[in-house]
């Protein structure tokens, strides 16, 4: 039995920051996330760098912004020079077995392309497109269990689950939790993890498709969670309101805006029993390294790859056009064997997380990357900060947010054909830049719920000049036309505030 340490990640799909209990949700049901946050340290500002799934994993395994990766939308290809590359690679190199579980969602390339030796529960792709849970080998199971999805449609979704989701944005699954895909998921991880090898240490990947849409949950989940202690977003009321065109004329507001009240808490609370259900598989994980008696010798990350609007500005999902702390902000916990337990308020990025545990690890990692390891602030309150602040960028090609596998870089970025959101999130504001539309500026201290926008206000003025000169300065290298536009953007009556 090799000394070193291993590593296991655990990956929700879709889970925003404030849906754990030990973040301080009232409603949440995350025993096992809970008890892990209790030996761990926890990060409270941890960003994603693209709000959308292929953009954030491609940036969680190679450590590159999504401008340097290539993966601009979802079902982007990845840039061929960096089909083979990644942190998975570093550890195979460096002794380790690697295992991948679950969702991928790297376009262009494979878990074994970048360096997993083992492989399991992956999604097909279709037309192009890895489909998170369109997985071959789960259906297949399911159909011998005597259950039948629509051939036509990309997730797993019986006629009755259809007919359900036609009605309401919520639905109970009609799969039992016994063949729910998350269950069938972990068990197929557990399968792997007992036929690992027991000579060498291990980095494995646990990757679930909950708490992503469509709200299909299975019981008891459906109604585990406790209505009378949802709490709304504080921004529900004011709805879309204060915000630029083309979030008021998007679908993540049109397709929700008839929902009531109690309608929104419905929908809130089979997003948490969904997300409950990952905490579960979390918990049989744990069980299993403890009876093998590796939980001890194992660095434990959990996190998500974005989060989801869920009310917020009455909005829904994830996407280009939504740079707002709900769908940015990611939980992080961050187990290490010797027990250093502690809250880190100090601002990560999911491009952190490779660099880090590579370090935690011992593993060198040489590629070229955009991420900084936080491994001293793991346990350390008083680590200093890695970032004074955290940046995100979306691009649209021709006003497409995804392809199919065809490829669109940055360097290929054209305007007004393709538009370009960047966003900055600061201690105290966030702004975003919008090629084809207005831009925002909101002071997070007197304004958390980001609900009046000071970008073009004498107030906001300086900040709005300074925060715009930072995103043109982070993209310039890959963007320079870009980088004019965000200068550009800034009112003219206020650039003279810059000095």
């Amino acid at each position: 039995m090799s000394d070193r340490l291993n590593v296991l990640v655990v990956m929700a799909d879709e889970q925003s920051w404030n849906t754990l209990g030990c973040t301080g949700n009232p409603a949440a049901r995350t025993p096992n996330l809970d008890a892990l946050a209790g030996e761990s340290t926890v990060f409270d500002a941890c960003y994603t760098p693209f709000p959308l799934c292929c953009p954030s994993r491609t940036s969680l395994w190679t450590g590159l912004m999504p401008r340097h990766h290539g993966v601009l939308g979802n079902w982007r290809s990845i840039e061929p020079r960096l089909r083979s590359a990644g942190i998975a690679q570093a550890f195979a190199t460096a002794g380790y077995h690697t295992h991948y579980n679950g969702k991928w969602h790297v376009p262009g390339t494979t878990p074994g392309q970048m360096g997993w030796a083992d492989s399991s529960a992956i999604p097909a792709v279709l037309r192009g497109q890895d489909r998170g849970r369109y997985i071959e080998d789960y259906r297949t199971w399911a159909a011998a269990r005597g259950y039948t999805f629509d051939p036509d449609h990309i997730e797993n979704l019986t006629t009755e689950d259809l007919a359900t989701l036609r009605e309401e944005p919520y639905a109970t699954a009609a799969v039992p939790l016994d063949s729910f895909l998350e269950t069938w998921q972990c068990d197929t991880f557990l399968e792997a993890m007992a036929r690992r090898p027991a000579d060498k240490p291990w980095l494995a990947v646990c990757s679930m498709n909950a708490p992503h849409f469509p709200m299909l949950v299975p019981s008891p989940y459906d109604t585990l969670i406790d209505r009378d202690r949802v709490r709304l977003p504080e921004s529900w009321s004011t709805g879309t309101a204060t915000k630029p065109r083309e979030v008021r004329e998007s679908h993540f507001a049109r397709d929700f805006e008839n929902l009531s009240e109690q309608e929104w808490i419905e929908v809130t609370s089979h997003y948490l029993g969904l997300c409950a259900l990952v905490d579960t598989q979390f918990g049989r994980i744990r069980q299993y390294l403890e009876d093998a008696g590796e939980w001890d010798r194992t660095v434990v990350v959990f996190t998500s790859d974005h989060g989801d609007l869920m009310g917020a500005h009455r909005l829904m999902e994830k996407g280009h056009w939504l740079h707002y702390e709900e769908d940015l902000r990611v939980p992080l916990i961050v187990r290490h064997p010797d027990g250093r337990q502690s809250r880190n308020a100090n601002f990560v990025s999911m491009c952190d997380i490779a660099p880090t545990l590579g370090e935690l690890a011992g593993v060198p990692w040489h590629e070229s990357h955009d991420g900084r390891s936080f491994a001293a602030m793991v346990g350390n309150d008083v680590a200093a900060p890695i970032r004074e602040y955290v940046t995100a960028e979306t691009m649209l090609h021709d006003g497409k947010p995804g392809g199919s596998g065809d490829p669109f870089h940055a360097r290929d970025w054209q305007y007004p054909r393709d538009s370009l959101n960047l966003s900055v999130r600061t201690a105290g504001h966030r702004y975003i830049f919008r090629s084809h539309d207005e831009a925002e500026l909101y002071d997070l201290t007197a304004d958390p719920w980001e609900q009046r926008n000071l970008a073009a206000t004498a107030e906001g003025s300086s900040t709005a000049v300074l925060l715009a000169g930072l995103l043109a300065d982070e993209v310039a290298d890959v963007l320079p036309d870009a980088a004019a536009l965000v200068r550009k953007a800034v009112p003219a009556d206020t650039s003279a505030s810059k000095g």
